[in-house]
């Protein structure tokens, strides 16, 4: 398990590529980066930001998610955390 969060997303951009059957040109292109940064990426040397994880999810076709799991400090939460004003509502009634 991947323990360098950039040498991890970099693995999963390039598994996902190959599966896809493209060149590190044509990704970069399609989030207009060089192709030089793809490498980059794909080695771990530079981070990937919040902008382009979004972008590379939607041109590989690949939830947000796709690019932390499996990295060893990425949890993912038994049940939703997510509460609704609502509930919060309906909760603080009835203490």
């Amino acid at each position: 398990m991947e323990t360098n969060f950039n040498l991890h997303i970099g693995k999963k951009i390039k598994f996902r590529r190959l599966e896809l059957g493209l060149t590190q040109t044509k990704v970069a292109v399609a989030i207009q980066v060089t192709f030089q940064q793809i490498q980059k990426y794909e080695k771990g040397v530079n981070g990937v930001s919040s902008l382009r994880i979004m972008q590379l999810a939607n041109y590989l076709k690949v939830p947000i998610t796709y690019f932390f799991e499996g990295y060893v400090e990425y949890q993912i939460p038994k049940e939703p955390t997510v509460i609704t004003v609502k509930e919060d509502i309906e909760n603080e009634k009835n203490t």
